[in-house]
């Protein structure tokens, strides 16, 4: 059993159209239909991790875990929705993200599909 803190890509990451980064099922139904979210809130900038990952993860460091469970948005990495055509911006972000949690001794864990996928 470990202690750790854990993460959704959609509810953190934000930038959800920079670099090759395309519309997911998430982007599309609360920019289509704001009405059913109760404060009309989408992930847009969400927590701005994608901008303050470094920042982000210095806060688990402080907090003590040693463990951070992510998701990764398939709309980041594999834009039109196949593995031809991978985006090096969204490759290019988790590797720096795992690259600074591994700095700060902090162990990985990955979830590979969280509901965040393109829409094509």
């Amino acid at each position: 059993f470990v202690f750790g803190a854990a993460t959704s890509s959609y509810q953190i990451e934000g930038s959800w159209n920079v670099s090759a980064a395309v519309v997911n099922d998430f982007d599309w139904w609360t920019h289509s239909c704001p009405e059913w979210i109760a404060d009309d809130s989408n992930g847009d900038i969400a927590c701005d991790s994608y901008r303050m990952y470094k920042e982000d993860v210095n806060l688990v460091k402080e907090i003590g875990f040693k463990f951070y469970r992510f998701s990764i948005s398939w709309s980041r990495i594999l834009p039109t929705g196949l593995t031809n055509d991978v985006s090096k911006d969204g490759v290019t972000y988790y590797n720096n993200l795992i690259r600074q949690l591994h700095i700060n001794g902090i162990e990985t864990m990955v979830n590979t599909y969280h509901f965040d996928h393109p829409m094509k």
